[in-house]
């Protein structure tokens, strides 16, 4: 009885399918749009480990996979170095309109990173010298934002934007334009 149920399921499930392609097949008339694929973010966890020791961050990740400034399609990979940590997200779709016009996002600095142009910036809310932000955009559409975290027990007097160029301009090297 148990391989006849299997069976009868089967075919019912043979039958809905062969319904479901001749329903939805190609029809030469249809005014239907078609839709594209939507363009992917650039994947920052394929940065090579000498990239990453070049910034002088631990080659393995600490986090992965994550989508970055809470919205969907964002890709992001996170790494750590002695007295600071990095997360690099990237976007297709992002501009950089949205950070120089994001709430509380302040004290904006037109960099060069890697011979790309790009910026800093911070956020109001942070305690300054603990974060920067490094925006820099891609020729096709799209931003990759990196962020660098600096401890509070750092020892050298280097600014935090500054320790993100230093960092930036091994990571943005490998990037694609």
């Amino acid at each position: 009885m148990t391989r006849i149920r299997l069976a009868a399921g089967v075919v019912t499930l043979m039958v809905g399918v062969a319904f479901g392609v001749t329903a939805c097949g190609d029809n030469e008339n249809s005014d239907t749009p078609t839709t594209t694929a939507e363009a992917q973010p650039w994947d920052p966890c394929t940065l090579s480990d000498e990239a990453l020791r070049a910034a002088t961050l631990d080659p393995v990740p600490s986090g992965t996979g994550a989508e970055g400034p809470g919205q969907p399609g964002w890709k992001g990979c996170e790494w750590k170095g002695e007295d600071f940590a990095v997360i690099v997200n990237s976007s297709a779709t992002a501009t950089v309109d949205q950070f120089r016009n994001g709430y509380g996002n302040t004290d904006f600095r037109d960099v060069m990173v890697a011979g790309r142009e790009g910026f800093t910036y911070r956020d109001d809310r942070d305690e300054p010298g603990t974060f920067c932000w490094l925006v820099v955009p891609f020729e096709s559409g799209g931003v990759m934002n990196m962020q660098v975290d600096r401890s509070p027990f750092t020892k050298d007097e280097t600014s935090t934007c500054e320790w993100a160029m230093q960092v930036g301009d091994a990571l943005v090297a490998e990037m694609p334009r």
